[in-house]
């Protein structure tokens, strides 16, 4: 029996394992250590040494993974510093509509059907369908651009929205202007979060990191030449975030197509991808139905709060905490 590590090698060990003193637990398989844990006592000298060999597996998988959501996440919570030296009035319009109106969106689209594609995939590449991958992103991403075109009636009309539901007028319309110019923030959304999930189930995720952190920099020099130096406010710090995303959309695009560690995964465009469709919509609906209920009621506490006497401050106030508690 064997397994697979990072490298792709196969491993071949021993099903029954014995370990001495001088065994080095990294040179295991993870079968060898199941089944050395199976054989019960294990002595107390061995179980550092298996928390720590079981912590440095996780990290490989998930430290890479952590860097790119915190420096994707960060795009937003520059953004929002910025507007918050344009006044208390823009943050807390700004705040309303990326937590409330951005922050729906993110959470359906990018969490919730995107979340789908990692399964599917995952699937897939254990199953060596390596060409299936390509055409399930692609189906992917046309599911999402169907949902970008209908939350974008949100985007534009989130004034109207914000004022049916109570919020201060002021704050609602300076709102509506950041919300707009996240439209095209949107279609980046819809289009990013499926090839991250597919690069993500290759355990392609380094190159991912090195993205998000390049384009996180590039974001911060962007939004204070729009914001201080051509002084275009609101609207053009959301603008600049719209077009952060989609330069990250451009990295991964020209990563997956001419990549070589893609090229048996990517097979390049196909009208197959129109076909199957509904199915796919079923399991994405599932789970983004699932996420949004689970996330949802902590970003409707910032629409909650545009209620209070002074929605300005309690706005900006709570702004602050979600995006600390995030």
């Amino acid at each position: 029996m064997g397994s697979v590590d990072f490298n792709g090698t196969l491993e071949h060990q021993p099903l029954l394992v014995r370990l001495d003193s001088h065994t080095q637990i990294q040179n295991l398989s993870s079968e060898a250590i199941e089944e050395f844990l199976e054989h019960r006592p294990i002595a107390l000298k061995w179980w550092s040494k298996l928390v720590m060999w079981e912590s440095r597996l996780l990290w490989l998988l998930s430290g890479s993974s952590i860097v790119v959501s915190i420096f994707n996440y960060m795009l937003s919570f520059v953004t929002l510093m910025f507007t918050g030296h344009l006044g208390s009035l823009e943050l807390a319009g700004a705040s309303l509509a990326s937590v409330g109106i951005q922050g729906l969106a993110y959470v359906y689209s990018r969490l919730g059907m995107a979340s789908a594609v990692q399964t599917v995939c995952g699937q897939a590449y254990g199953a060596k369908k390596l060409g299936a991958m390509s055409i399930i992103l692609q189906r992917a991403v046309i599911l999402h651009i169907g949902a970008a075109v209908i939350l974008s009636f949100l985007y534009w009309f989130s004034g109207d929205f914000l004022k049916a539901i109570g919020q201060s007028e002021s704050i609602a319309e300076k709102g509506q202007v950041f919300s707009r110019g996240l439209i095209p923030q949107l279609y980046a959304f819809t289009i990013s979060c499926p090839m991250q999930r597919f690069l993500q189930a290759q355990n392609i995720v380094n190159p991912l990191a090195y993205m998000s952190v390049g384009v996180f920099l590039v974001h911060i020099l962007l939004t204070w030449v729009v914001v201080y130096v051509l002084d275009y406010g609101l609207l053009g710090a959301a603008l600049s975030l719209s077009f952060s995303w989609w330069l990250l959309v451009l990295l991964n695009g020209f990563y997956i197509i001419f990549s070589p560690s893609c090229k048996e995964t990517w097979t390049g465009f196909s009208v197959k991808a129109f076909r199957g469709i509904w199915p796919y919509f079923k399991l994405t609906v599932a789970s983004a139905i699932m996420l949004c209920l689970e996330i949802w009621y902590s970003q409707g506490l910032v629409l909650i709060s545009g209620l209070l006497s002074n929605p300005t401050i309690s706005l900006d106030s709570i702004s602050i905490w979600y995006a600390i508690n995030i």
